[in-house]
């Protein structure tokens, strides 16, 4: 295989994960002998499906093996580049690529790209982008951190398809190829501090987005972020200016999707001329805004509605959820905590009606001791999600919205946000009154 003007014949992939596998399939695909390093465990399954396609592998930790006979090294997102094994690599002059650039650098035909990165709304407004230009009859691909590694979906996609990819910080951080087309910017809050320490990394980190656009690309971006980039190329959209269409449905909209909304269709405008918002329908786009544990509507608990917002992994994706309702709140909060931006979930606590904020895990009494910096108290702390949801049904009355929107990453409890929102969802549709929606995305 070659890429990046380079001969690769070993390579080694760093995690095995979701990301970890597809870039194991797509390098064996194309004739690369790999090893896998894993720093968690490995399933006995796992090891013998790897030993029968002739990987080698390791487990628990990454070793100097990984630089044995490899010609280049595929850290997955969640892989610091500060990992010592990474850095000794780069020493010795051993290629790193991301799994998004390897995908880029890999893609049979020149497409189409558009990369959509954000703090929160990201996930959303990729696939807004993908319905709208489905409706316009243009094949729309959708990948990223979205939950479909890129690498896995390059081999599909054909010259008249638009690849339209979600992507991460950490995903981000580590590209140093990747061009889009049209590259969308949701917003920025403070998130992932474990990973990027200081605003300035973070930024820095989003911008990467960025890197390699020319005065031919588009940026979509809010107005208030362009003096972030200062050295960005680009022509501008600040989608945070556009009017959008006059119709029914978008009225209905809570803020933070008309803010979506905005976003998707200045990226479609660009990739379209002729592309015309005034005709969109909402049940087209309603799948986009519906995405799964994304303020989802479980369904109701004597006269309760159970909204399930478990991809809400910082404070700023919770603060825009409690914007979306009018009504009393139950607030679910907990995990393990980010550092950062919880001054500003606690003022939103603090001067919204929420009747009684549930704190659980890790994070629980970290987060009691913001909210009650902002004069909130009434805050309950609890072991764990199970005892949380118990307390949150008890504290509901009807008319409320039992919100369980975490702020906080799954980690403590969870391997991820998907596995956490499944959970909420069984334990309260475990509740003899529970009545389910009626429709469930």
């Amino acid at each position: 295989m070659r890429v990046a003007d380079q001969e690769v014949r070993g390579a080694s992939v760093l995690g095995y994960g979701r990301t970890g596998r597809a870039v194991t399939a797509a390098l064996l695909a194309r004739g690369v002998r790999v090893f896998v390093s894993e720093g968690g465990r490995l399933s006995p399954g796992d090891r013998e499906e790897l030993e029968a396609r002739g990987v080698g592998c390791e487990a628990e930790g990454h070793t100097a093996r990984i630089l044995t006979q490899a010609d280049l090294v595929v850290p997955s997102p969640g892989v610091p580049s500060s990992l010592p094994v990474l850095v000794e690599a780069r020493r010795r002059g051993i290629r790193t690529l991301s799994e998004l650039d390897l995908a880029y650098l890999l893609l049979p035909v020149p497409s189409r790209i558009v990369g959509v990165t954000g703090t929160k709304g990201k996930g959303t407004t990729t696939e807004l982008i993908a319905a709208l230009l489905r409706r316009s009859e243009v094949d729309a691909v959708v990948a990223g951190n979205i939950g479909i590694p890129a690498v896995s979906v390059i081999d599909s996609v054909r010259p008249e398809c638009v690849l339209v990819l979600e992507l991460s910080s950490f995903q981000l951080e580590q590209s140093q190829f990747f061009h889009p087309q049209v590259a969308v910017l949701t917003n920025l809050s403070p998130d992932h501090v474990e990973r990027h320490p200081t605003w300035d990394a973070y930024v820095a980190a989003k911008g990467r987005l960025f890197w390699h656009l020319t005065e031919e690309d588009t940026a979509v971006l809010p107005s208030d972020l362009e003096p972030l980039f200062p050295g960005l190329r680009a022509r501008r959209v600040f989608f945070d200016r556009l009017a959008l269409p006059p119709l029914a449905f978008v009225d209905r909209l809570a803020p933070h999707n008309r803010a979506n909304l905005k976003a998707a269709i200045a990226a479609c405008s660009t990739l379209l001329p002729d592309f015309d918002s005034s005709t969109i329908q909402g049940e087209e786009i309603q799948g986009a805004l519906s995405l799964p544990f994304r303020l989802q509507e479980e369904g109701t608990l004597g006269g309760v509605r159970v909204v399930n917002d478990s991809k809400s992994t910082n404070a700023a994706s919770t603060v825009a959820a409690l914007e979306s309702f009018v009504e009393p709140v139950v607030l679910v909060l907990g995990g393990r905590h980010k550092s950062s931006g919880y001054e500003r979930l606690a003022r939103a606590v603090a001067t919204r009606a929420v009747r009684r904020a549930i704190l659980y895990g890790e994070a629980a009494a970290f987060l009691r001791g913001v909210l009650a910096q902002e004069g909130y108290t009434q805050a309950q702390i609890f072991r764990d999600l199970g005892e949380a949801v118990g307390a949150a049904v008890d504290a509901g009355l009807p008319g409320d919205v039992l919100l369980f929107s975490p702020a906080c990453s799954s980690f403590d409890q969870f391997a991820n946000a998907h596995e956490r929102g499944e959970a909420f969802s069984q334990l309260v549709r475990a509740y003899p009154s529970f009545r389910a929606a009626r429709v469930r995305a």
